[in-house]
C-alpha cells in the first residue's frame, strides 16, 4: 500500500518544469527496496511465456506509438540485446544464454511501458535514443559488475537523473 501511495504522490511532487523527475513506479520500488529491505520485484514473475509476450509486446507497441515514445522504446531493445549479445561471445558463451536471459516478460513491460513515459524522458528523439543507451548500459553494468538483481529498475533510478542535462544539450519541443 505504501510503494502505491509513493507512487501516486510522487507523480504530483516530484516534478521539473512540468515532467516527473522519475518515473513514478520505478521511483516507489527504488524507494521501497532502499528504504525497508522488505521489497523486491522478481522478474521471473511475468514469466516467459511466448503467448504472453507477444500480447504484452503488441499492446505495448501500440502504447509506445500513441505516446510517440517508440524510439525509445526500440533504441532500448536494440542497446539492451546488443550487449547482452556482445557479453556471450566475449565470453564464449552459447547464444542459448543470452537469448534465455532476453526471454523475460518483465523486460518486454520494462521497455514498453516504463522507460517509455513520455513524462520522464528527453524531449528530442536523439535525446531518448541517449538516455535509452545509458539505460541499458546502466542495467548491464548494474547485473555484470555490481552483480546486483532488479538491474534494470536501479538503471532507470539513476539515468532519469539525467534527462533535464539531456533536454538541455537537446533542446527541442516537448
Amino acid at each position: 500500500v505504501l510503494t502505491a501511495v509513493i507512487t501516486i504522490l510522487s507523480k504530483f511532487v516530484l516534478r521539473w518544469r512540468g515532467k516527473h523527475i522519475f518515473n513514478p513506479t520505478n521511483f516507489s520500488l527504488v524507494a521501497m527496496m532502499l528504504g525497508t529491505g522488505q521489497v523486491w520485484a522478481s522478474p521471473g514473475q511475468w514469466g516467459s511465456s511466448a503467448f504472453f509476450a507477444f500480447l504484452l509486446a503488441c499492446l505495448g507497441g501500440l502504447v509506445v506509438h500513441r505516446a510517440v515514445r517508440s524510439d525509445v522504446t526500440y533504441a532500448f531493445l536494440i542497446f539492451h540485446i546488443a550487449l547482452r549479445l556482445g557479453r556471450a561471445l566475449r565470453l564464449g558463451d552459447p547464444l542459448s544464454i543470452p537469448l534465455h536471459q532476453l526471454q523475460n516478460g518483465a523486460l518486454v513491460l520494462f521497455a514498453f511501458f516504463m522507460i517509455s513515459d513520455p513524462r520522464t524522458t528527453p524531449n528530442t528523439c536523439l535525446g531518448r535514443i541517449l538516455f535509452a543507451g545509458l539505460v541499458a548500459l546502466g542495467a548491464w553494468y548494474v547485473q555484470f559488475v555490481w552483480y546486483w538483481g532488479n538491474a534494470l529498475l536501479w538503471s532507470l533510478a539513476g539515468c532519469t537523473l539525467t534527462v533535464p542535462f539531456l533536454d538541455w544539450l537537446l533542446p527541442g519541443p516537448r
